[in-house]
């Protein structure tokens, strides 16, 4: 948020007993611009609804513009939680997805984990770029990087998805569509079904 000029007051200036991880769920959300720059961001409104939490049942707002050059701090629990699982260590081989400069697509690099240290003496069981990776590419430069960030091509990931009853629903509501909405919703399926596609505002 510092890094982003944010006037917004992260939980942790809001909050005293914040831990290095906390479970949120988001209450409400929205696409919008970023104030003077023109660039898409994501408004969110945030609950702590981890009952073992010192924070639950309170709620902040958070304005997440979009990172490039900056690694995620919002983690999708399903995501947040198989990378945990994963219980990686030293000299474990990984991949790491690396936006194109440009922000447009990117690679996969192969690496190795060097070393497993917490970034943080207060917070020593925090996950936050605990890893240091080496790259095969680029053995010389090493890089820091979350366990969400690590890939390991042998452990598929459930993707979260809607209750069955739910989607069948929804899809009845589609078929009620008229022909310019329909057609609409289509394009939008196309287009998302490119490798480029970026969802910007």
């Amino acid at each position: 948020m510092e890094s982003c000029s944010s006037s917004e007051s992260g939980p942790w200036r809001l909050f005293t007993g914040l831990s290095a991880c906390e479970i949120c769920k988001v209450e409400e959300l929205e696409y919008a611009e970023l104030p003077g720059s023109g660039d898409s961001c994501c408004k969110l409104k945030l609950r702590f609804v981890d009952p073992s939490s010192n924070m639950y049942g309170k709620s902040f707002k958070l304005t997440l513009p979009e990172l490039i050059n900056f690694p995620d701090f919002v983690v999708e629990k399903t995501w947040y939680d198989t990378a945990m699982k994963r219980n990686w260590s030293s000299r474990d081989k990984c991949m790491v997805w690396w936006r194109n400069e440009d922000g447009k697509g990117g690679n996969w690099w192969d690496g190795r984990i060097i070393s497993v240290q917490a970034k943080s003496h207060d917070f020593p069981d925090s996950p936050w770029e605990r890893y240091l990776i080496q790259y095969k590419i680029d053995p010389s430069e090493n890089h820091m990087h979350s366990p969400w960030e690590l890939c390991d091509p042998e452990i598929l990931l459930e993707h979260p998805h809607i209750d069955h009853e739910i989607r069948d629903k929804l899809l009845s509501y589609f078929t009620k569509l008229d022909h310019r909405e329909k057609f609409d919703i289509q394009a939008l399926k196309h287009v998302a079904e490119k490798l480029e596609f970026s969802n910007r505002y």
